[in-house]
């Protein structure tokens, strides 16, 4: 189970995911515009949100790029240090999600696969093996890639994993630049 302590806030977790996605030059149109509007809604002050908010689609990307740098400076918000810090940043929605569904989310688990496979991050390697070893337990009963992980035991594991890798990657502090 997991330690409500270890949840974001849903706006802390859209922050990390439009920050992350900006790091990572990844696609996010209303996305953005929508995290914009959430800012404002918990009272967050930037021009540049406001700015943000009186876009209409079809957006900009180097508009809105331009527009998510000038926030997270205006409101201090942390940045990810590298790609290897955004991917971490969502991934950590990923296996929230996985860990409060007691290790019963494969699609967030494919998500999580999916970013170790297209950025390598090392530290989410063992979920794509996890992904794996549940596709192959599930079709034939058995599985290598996962000591001890059985058709009864692998939702307990997978969930194990995300929260102990919740614990070691926590999110930075300040995310919605009133904390």
């Amino acid at each position: 189970m997991m330690a409500a302590s270890e949840v974001a806030s849903p706006l802390v977790r859209r922050t990390a995911e439009v920050l992350a996605k900006r790091q990572l030059n990844f696609e996010m149109s209303t996305e953005g515009l929508d995290w914009g509007w959430a800012m404002i809604d918990a009272e967050a002050e930037s021009d540049a949100l406001y700015a943000l908010t009186a876009l209409t689609p079809p957006l900009h990307w180097g508009e809105l790029n331009r527009l998510i740098d000038q926030i997270a400076r205006d409101l201090e918000l942390p940045q990810p240090r590298n790609d290897q810090d955004a991917t971490r940043w969502l991934a950590h929605g990923h296996l929230s999600d996985i860990a409060l569904a007691n290790g019963d989310d494969f699609a967030a688990l494919k998500k999580v696969s999916r970013l170790w496979f297209d950025q390598e991050t090392p530290d989410l390697a063992p979920f794509y093996r996890l992904k794996h070893a549940i596709r192959e337990v599930e079709t034939t009963g058995q599985q290598g890639h996962v000591p001890g992980l059985t058709q009864e035991n692998w939702k307990e594991q997978l969930a194990d994993a995300a929260q102990k890798w919740l614990t070691r990657h926590p999110l930075p502090a300040g995310l919605c630049g009133s904390e």
